[in-house]
Order: C-alpha cells, then sequence, then structure tokens
C-alpha cells in the first residue's frame, strides 16, 4: 500500500514502487552513479547559514528560480498556504496581494492547472533584493501549505498570528545571511542553468504534475522542451542516490499520456554549480542493461499503482 509521496516511496525499500524500480534499473546504477561523482566541481556556494531551515532555502531558491525563468509563474501553492494560516487569525492574504502587485504577478485561483507556457521565456524585472525577500515569503507560506497549523507554530510567520500583517512585515523575515545565499545561488542559476536551457524551445511548466499524480503526489521541479530537470541546494557532496535518481524517472513514467514529450533527465546541483543531463531513453537502456519501451513501462508502472493504492 502507498504511504507518502512519489520522493516518500523511493526511499522505502519496503516499498513496492522501490521494489518496481529495484527490480528494473540496478543493473547499471553503479556506473552511472561513478560517472555522476567524477564530474562533480567543488563545492561553489558556502553551506547553510547556522539558524537557518535548509527546506525553506530550499523552497526559496526554487521560487527565485521560477521567477527567473517565467516572469508570470503561478503562486498558487503561496495562496494555498496564506489561507491555511486563516484558522489561527493570521489573515495573509493582503499582505501577499500587496507582495504580488510590487513582483508584477497577479495572484492566481487555487486548484487551476499547471500553467504551460512556450519557452524560453522573459523572466522577472522585479528588483533582486526585493524578489530574493519575496522568494522567502513565498517559501514561508508554502510550507504551511503543506503542513498545515503545524508548521504555522514553528514557522516565523507564527509571530503575525491573530493579526493582519503587512507585506513589508512578511519581506523583513529574511536575514541578510539568508539574502546572501539567496544570491549567490541566483548567481549559479544565471550563469550556468539559464544558458544551458536557452536553446530549449517548446512547452515549458514550473512545478509541474502529471496525469500518474492522481494515483501518487508527485511534483516536478522544471519541464524545459522535454528536459526533466530536478533542482536541489543541498551542500552535501552529490552522489546521485539511487532514490533521488528513482524518483526523477518516477515523474517521467508518470506522465502516463506523454503529454510533455519528455526525452530527457537532468539534475542541477546550484551549491556545486552542476548540470548533469541524460538521454532519457539511453539513461533507462543502461540502467537496466537492455532496450526499454518507454509506453510498457509507463503502462506497467501505472498497473502497479492501481494496484498497490488505499
Amino acid at each position: 500500500m502507498l504511504r507518502g509521496p512519489l520522493t516518500k516511496e523511493t526511499r522505502n525499500p519496503d516499498s513496492p514502487v522501490r521494489r518496481f524500480f529495484d527490480e528494473r534499473f540496478t543493473v547499471g546504477l553503479r556506473a552511472v552513479q561513478r560517472r555522476y561523482r567524477q564530474d562533480i566541481p567543488p563545492l561553489a556556494v558556502a553551506a547553510v547559514p547556522y539558524g537557518t531551515n535548509p527546506a525553506t532555502l530550499d523552497a526559496a531558491a526554487h521560487w527565485l528560480l521560477r521567477f527567473l525563468l517565467d516572469a508570470h509563474p503561478d503562486l498558487s501553492l503561496a495562496v494555498r498556504g496564506a489561507e491555511a494560516c486563516a484558522p489561527a487569525e493570521l489573515d495573509a492574504l493582503p499582505a501577499l496581494a500587496d507582495l504580488a502587485d510590487q513582483l508584477g504577478v497577479t495572484l492566481p485561483q487555487p486548484g487551476g492547472p499547471v500553467r504551460i507556457f512556450t519557452g524560453p521565456a522573459p523572466g522577472t524585472d522585479a528588483e533582486p533584493v526585493l524578489l530574493a525577500r519575496a522568494c522567502w515569503v513565498l517559501a514561508l507560506l508554502a510550507e504551511v501549505s503543506r503542513g498545515g497549523l503545524f508548521a504555522l507554530i514553528d514557522s516565523p510567520l507564527g509571530e503575525f498570528v491573530r493579526t493582519t500583517p503587512t507585506a513589508s512585515d512578511l519581506l523583513d523575515l529574511a536575514s541578510p545571511a539568508q539574502l546572501d545565499q539567496l544570491a549567490a545561488l541566483r548567481e549559479a542559476f544565471v550563469t550556468t542553468l539559464i544558458p544551458a536551457l536557452a536553446h530549449r524551445t517548446g512547452p515549458w511548466a514550473l512545478g509541474p504534475t502529471f496525469t500518474g499524480s492522481q494515483l501518487i503526489n508527485a511534483d516536478a521541479d522544471v519541464i524545459a522542451a522535454g528536459l526533466l530537470l530536478d533542482v536541489t541546494t543541498s551542500a552535501r557532496p552529490p552522489a546521485l542516490a539511487a532514490a533521488d535518481l528513482f524518483r526523477l524517472i518516477g515523474f517521467a513514467l508518470l506522465d502516463f499520456d506523454d503529454d510533455f514529450r519528455l526525452d530527457s533527465l537532468g539534475v542541477f546541483s546550484a551549491r556545486y554549480n552542476h548540470l548533469a543531463v541524460w538521454d532519457l531513453g539511453m539513461l533507462l537502456a543502461e540502467l537496466s542493461d537492455g532496450a526499454v519501451e518507454l509506453p510498457k513501462l509507463r503502462e506497467q508502472f501505472r498497473d502497479l499503482l492501481l494496484s498497490v493504492r488505499p
């Protein structure tokens, strides 16, 4: 039986999802991992500063990347977070609306489909420090969206319970050290990742979900004209753990109807300023030591998920 999202299931060795990947994609796994590790350069962005939640910093960096790739990213997750604050008498929606206006973005109605646009597209022209502060707020709201009131209690947003904070109040939550981190990660995005994506013309999506996301909770980072990209801000030396690679492959398999026409997978390690990209068919063939029929594999994965749903 499934007990969590795709990320959790690929990390659990007893999960039927993890066994599905272990049975098919371990023959060439070590060779792929070895080549990946050999190409990793030295750490380029210093580790997370003391007192900073790495998960919040990672989420803020992902928001930052979305704005750099698209001037009008979908803020639905932040809206849901603001709405989740209401039971604690924290009215965050007016401040979020003001913040969105400062960034030139319109707040969406939650529940709509992920926006697919033709890329590459021009990113935001918002002032960098304002954008970084705003992304920190969006990250905090996203955490409340996922974790509810328990997340709010442990969040810096908790200081505004029973109040209606202003956008300025929320923008002040990011510390100088946290802003420095986002500035350094922005440099990695701008100098390495975005130029590498610039030639990929076609359908793009930020935070995409898939047809199969109805069967298991799964949303990826970026799709850029056939490239399914995972972005990490971890300071640990990148090792391409089996669970992480299987999760990336899982996203590709969940595109049951081939809506995104995926042809490659990639991982960008922002702190190491390193981008790795694999041809999807060639990667699956190496991992399984034989040719793989993607439509058949997707069908098998769908059948598995249907058989183990609660």
